[in-house]
């Protein structure tokens, strides 16, 4: 039995960690699995490739420095966020009120990068409140 020629015959088609082609004996198409070229310095974990490390380490280093920004309550010893003095009933709409403003207010006041990274931090704080409330 034979088949049509495909694309696949000169050009494997790769995707993620396979590649197919198509196997000039049988007519059926091979999977063979690959590894990724991996060669950046990016890759250490062994799949991202936009630079999602080093911008989840800005992102911590963001969100470490707003405990001494003015988000902290300075009075008592100064671990009180703004979030800690909102009934815990209120703190979704809280949370997902600031991450609405600061994305529509993105690359309009501020600096877009800093609106970003806010934008993650009430996401966070967001997912922690909905962590509280699922193991309650």
């Amino acid at each position: 039995m034979t088949f049509p020629s495909l694309i696949m015959d000169e050009y494997p088609y790769s995707m993620n960690e396979f590649t197919l082609k198509m196997n000039d004996e049988t007519g059926l198409i091979d999977v063979k699995k690959t590894a990724l070229n991996m060669n950046n310095q990016h890759y250490k974990n062994g799949f991202w490739k936009y630079n999602e490390e080093e911008i989840l380490k800005q992102l911590e280093e963001y969100i470490a420095s707003t405990y001494s920004q003015h988000y902290v309550d300075r009075t008592g010893g100064g671990t009180e966020q703004t979030i800690d003095k909102i009934k815990h009933n209120r703190r979704e709409g809280f949370c997902a009120g600031n991450v609405t403003k600061y994305i529509d207010r993105y690359d309009t006041k501020g600096t877009p990068r800093a609106d970003l990274f806010k934008v993650l931090h009430y996401t966070i704080l967001l997912i922690n409140h909905l962590n509280l409330v699922e193991n309650n």
